[in-house]
C-alpha cells in the first residue's frame, strides 16, 4: 500500500506530466507528431505502473521491471530525450509504458490493471492502441530496443 508521502509525490509528478502534455498538445509541434493524441495516456499509465510497483503482492521481479520503466519515463535523457526535444520526447516513454502494461496482463490479470486505472477507457485497449501506433511514433528500431529492455 502507498503511503501519504508516496501518494503526494506520485500525484505531483502525474499532475506536472498532465500539464506538460496538455500544453504541448495545444502547440503547432504536436500536429506534426503521428498519433500525438495518445500522449494523453502517459500520465495515467505512469500512475498505473507506479501503483503496481508499490504492491507487495506483485512478484519482486515484476516490480523491479516496472520500476526500471518508471525511471526511464522520469529520466529527461533517453532514446528520444524530452530534455532536448521537449514533450515530443515522451513518445518513447509512452511506448515503453504500453509494453509494460502488455507484459503485466498475463502476470497480474486484466482485472487488477483495470482496478488501478485512472484514465479513460480500458488500460489494455489504450496499450494496444499505443503499440499499434508505435512504429509510426518512434520507428521500428526504437520499438525493438524498448521491447528488449524488458526482461523475459
Amino acid at each position: 500500500m502507498t503511503t501519504v508521502t508516496e501518494d503526494v509525490e506520485l500525484g505531483s509528478f502525474t499532475a506536472t506530466l498532465e500539464r506538460r502534455v496538455e500544453r504541448w498538445l495545444a502547440s503547432a509541434e504536436a500536429t506534426t507528431i503521428p498519433c500525438a493524441f495518445l500522449y494523453l495516456n502517459l500520465p495515467p499509465l505512469f500512475l498505473l505502473l507506479a501503483e503496481i510497483s508499490l504492491d507487495p503482492a506483485v512478484e519482486t521481479r515484476e516490480r523491479t521491471a516496472i520500476r526500471s520503466a518508471l525511471k526511464y519515463i522520469v529520466a529527461p535523457f533517453d532514446l528520444i530525450p524530452e530534455g532536448v526535444v521537449g514533450p515530443a520526447g515522451y513518445r518513447d516513454d509512452l511506448v515503453l509504458a504500453a509494453y509494460v502494461v502488455e507484459r503485466l496482463e498475463p502476470v497480474i490479470g486484466a482485472a487488477a490493471l483495470r482496478e488501478r486505472w485512472h484514465g479513460s477507457g480500458d488500460p489494455l485497449d489504450v496499450a494496444r492502441a499505443i503499440l499499434d501506433a508505435a512504429a509510426a511514433m518512434v520507428g521500428p528500431t526504437v520499438c525493438e530496443r524498448l521491447r528488449t529492455w524488458l526482461p523475459a
